[in-house]
């Protein structure tokens, strides 16, 4: 694989380029992250960051102006509740660029909020670029025509998503999804939980999302689902990724239904988590992916409030909540959506995955086959997608 060197102009080498990222939750926060360290790596650390991110981009250098949670919300109605703060923070964003000036404006995820901040400095003297596509090709695909009228280069995770905007003059990179390169779920130094080792502990993943709504609506079906499977399997343990904010509030509703769990808040653990437990019931999202390069069969949990479901519903041209799926156009990680979201019907799914190892099996071989097709085999994504943006540069 032939790597290439970045450089950055002349004029540049003297002083610091300056850059402002916006991140909108977890998943962009981790591809934020791998971005920073490339971009710095490439100018040896000739940059300054500024924006929005979480503890990992921060760990990377970024100054925040605010805390990356008030960008995390799910939902239409949720939206619609938090309009005026939404708007508040995007004044607030806009006066920071044009107070800090910097040379580029790199939005991640997050299209509510980031498109209405890139909308905004169309005028202003500067570039700007999105990294991850809106799911436009899931709905609302007229808006690949108006995204592409406001910015300079988008950098996209799946290989289908190109030709929904090149075809409006966007440039469009496919740069292939970090997680199907990172080989830390297959080996690490991190922590390893010892009962993850031993072979007579059925192991389920409890995974209820990375944002307030999702939590409230799935946790307690999912803590129901637990103590059913806990009831009907002997040595059951229960595994919980999370993050500080949510730590103590998910291990009070495990406590409270005396089952045997484990949760942690070290994102390091997840690697170790993920690769050594047997299924997981999930939320839709990233962390899907996560499982596939792991390897672990999972069920994924969609629940929204009704109006918002009525809405998307209507309007959805694919008939899955779930990336992978959509991939390989084949449903094969099974998917439960709002009133199917119940104890019993979870459970069904579990048991089969659990009991039959034919159909673990396959779903296993199909999680490889998807994780495969989300690489872009020219270099790994975060170097893909710094290369692109120094270019502007060069």
């Amino acid at each position: 694989m032939q790597m290439m060197k970045a450089y950055l102009l002349k004029e540049y080498k003297n002083k610091k380029l300056k850059i402002f990222m916006i991140a909108g939750e977890l998943s962009g926060d981790n591809l934020g992250e791998g971005l920073l360290y490339e971009l710095k790596k490439l100018t040896s650390n000739n940059i300054e960051i500024y924006g929005v991110g979480g503890e990992k981009m921060i760990s990377q250098g970024l100054k925040p102006i605010f805390d990356i949670k008030h960008l995390a919300i799910m939902g239409i109605l949720e939206v619609i509740t938090k309009i005026p703060k939404i708007f508040k923070l995007l004044k607030l964003a806009k006066r920071k660029i044009i107070e800090i000036r910097p040379d580029i404006v790199i939005t991640i995820d997050a299209p509510g909020f980031n498109f209405r901040l890139q909308k905004s400095i169309k005028n202003l003297n500067l570039k700007r670029i999105h990294y991850v596509a809106p799911s436009v090709w899931a709905w609302k695909s007229y808006r690949a025509k108006k995204i592409s009228k406001i910015l300079d280069h988008l950098l996209v995770l799946y290989p289908f998503e190109k030709e929904y905007f090149t075809v409006h003059g966007l440039k469009t990179t496919f740069t292939g999804h970090p997680i199907a390169f990172d080989n830390k779920y297959t080996s690490n130094d991190y922590y390893f939980e010892s009962s993850l080792k031993s072979k007579s502990i059925l192991k389920i993943g409890i995974l209820p999302g990375s944002r307030t709504s999702e939590i409230e609506k799935l946790l307690p079906v999912l803590i129901k689902t637990a103590s059913l499977i806990n009831k009907n399997y002997d040595k059951v343990r229960f595994y919980v990724v999370t993050t500080k904010s949510y730590k103590n509030n998910i291990s009070k509703h495990f406590s409270d239904a005396s089952l045997d769990y484990y949760v942690t808040d070290d994102q390091k653990e997840k690697y170790n988590i993920f690769s050594n437990i047997d299924f997981v019931l999930c939320a839709s999202g990233t962390v899907t992916i996560e499982l596939a390069r792991s390897l672990t069969p999972m069920l994924v949990l969609y629940k929204l409030n009704y109006i918002t479901w009525y809405i998307v519903k209507n309007l959805a041209k694919v008939k899955t909540a779930t990336i992978l799926n959509i991939i390989l156009n084949e449903n094969f990680i099974p998917e439960l959506f709002q009133k199917d979201v119940q104890e019993d019907k979870i459970y069904k799914i579990t048991k089969s995955f659990i009991d039959n190892n034919k159909i673990r099996n396959k779903q296993i071989t199909k999680l490889n086959d998807s994780v495969n097709m989300l690489k872009n085999m020219n270099a790994k994504p975060n170097y893909i997608a710094a290369t692109e943006i120094l270019r502007y540069f060069k």
